[in-house]
Formats: structure tokens, sequence, C-alpha cells
């Protein structure tokens, strides 16, 4: 399935065969498992993502617990954000946005719905790694040790891991680094007690923002996250 890529969005079986060095015979026992599921349909001589992924898609908009409880707290701070607030989630090593509430029509962010990013670029996305527990955390800095000096953390375990406490401390992170006409103030939202799950993050303009707004947008997104949090863990009514 990660073969299918907006790049790459067909793909013929001898092609699927020689990327995946599989034979001929795992590979239509496959395709025709997964076009039969409908995750996979037929176009041409090739293959495509199906018709089951736009169903699980509207499956999540519609029943996903935190699609339910964030946008209305989002939708309430709208004017005092007075820029665009996108709701994130990660996987693996992968932050992407799952909701956006805008009302500054100016701010054109690349964090439209479902587009992955790298989960050590952006505020969206150090809000949730300073949260992650620090064996997962270790376990990251090994495989993409390069992927993580490159973001700007240093170049070693200390310093990676001292960048995030320093987040973790503060309760918020601030960046500007994937939109650079765009500041996020993003704090972290938790599925369970120290279980992060996602993240929220509170965007204007780079050009118009001054530290008193920082500030305020930081309070905004630490107290609509834990209510956000709070209602996850059905703490609250």
């Amino acid at each position: 399935m990660d073969l299918f890529t907006e790049q790459e969005p067909v793909w013929t079986a001898e092609a699927i065969g020689e990327r995946l060095r599989a034979t001929r015979s795992t590979v239509y026992r496959y395709l025709k498992a997964l076009v039969a599921s409908g995750f996979l349909a037929q176009v041409g001589g090739g293959y495509a993502l199906g018709p089951r992924i736009i169903e699980l898609d509207r499956q999540i908009r519609v029943a996903d617990p935190l699609l339910r409880v964030a946008p209305p707290i989002m939708a309430a701070q709208r004017n005092q954000v007075a820029g665009t607030q996108l709701l994130c989630r990660y996987y693996g090593v992968q932050v992407l946005s799952i909701y956006e509430d805008r009302s500054d029509p100016r701010i054109e962010t690349s964090f439209d719905r479902g587009r992955p990013f790298s989960l050590f670029r952006g505020s969206a996305s150090r809000a949730i790694l300073a949260w992650l527990p620090q064996a997962q955390l270790q376990r990251m800095f090994l495989h993409h040790a390069d992927a993580i000096s490159a973001a700007g953390y240093g170049g070693t375990w200390p310093a990676f891991r001292d960048a995030l406490k320093a987040i973790r401390k503060r309760g918020y992170a601030v960046l500007s680094d994937v939109d650079p006409e765009v500041i996020g103030v993003s704090a972290p939202i938790f599925a369970a007690p120290e279980v992060v799950t996602a993240s929220l993050v509170l965007a204007r303009l780079k050009s118009e923002v001054t530290e008193r707004d920082i500030e305020a947008l930081a309070a905004m997104a630490i107290a609509s996250t834990g209510r956000i949090s709070a209602l996850l863990q059905g703490a609250d009514g």
C-alpha cells in the first residue's frame, strides 16, 4: 500500500513485483485480495487506491473521538486566534493535519489534511515529541540521527533530549520552519495521562506577531488542549 503515492498513484503488477522483489504469483494473490476488499481498484492496465479508503476516511471524519471533541473547542476560540488552527496526529515518524479551522484567509500552510510531514520538523511535531517516552525517543535518535540533526536539535542524544525537555517544561512549542511566513504555537493532546496522541497548532502570520501575542496564543493552546484531553479521557462532561 505504501507504493501508492501522490507522485506514483498507479502501479502495474509487474512494477510492483520488481519493486518488492516478489514473485508474480505472490503479487497477483495480494492484488486480488486488495481489489476484492476495495483497498485497490483496477485502472486500465494497472492498480490505484480503491473506494474502501474513501469509506474509511468518512468513518474517521464522523466517528473519530478527537474529531468529535476538538472542532467545537477550536471554533469557540476562532476569533481570538485570528489566524488558523491545525489539529495534528502522528504515527511512526510522521505527523499530519486532520482538521483545520481558519479565520485569516491570507494564511496558507503546507499542512493540508492528510499530507505527511517529518515528526522532527514544525511546532506540531515538537509538541508531540517532547511528551513521548524517553525509550521511544532514544530509538528514534538511533535510527534517525541525521534527520534530527538537520531539524536543528543538535547532533547528539543529550542535545536532542535537552531540547525536548525544555519544550516540555514550557508546556508548548513555537516554530516557523515548515512555512517561514507563518509562526505556530503548539501544545500536546493526551488520550490518557502521559500518552500523547496529537497536538493543536495556533498559527498567525509571523510578520504580525509580537512576543505578547505568542504568550497569549500559548496560554490559549495549553488551555484548549487541556480541555480536549479531558474530554478524550472522559474526565470532563
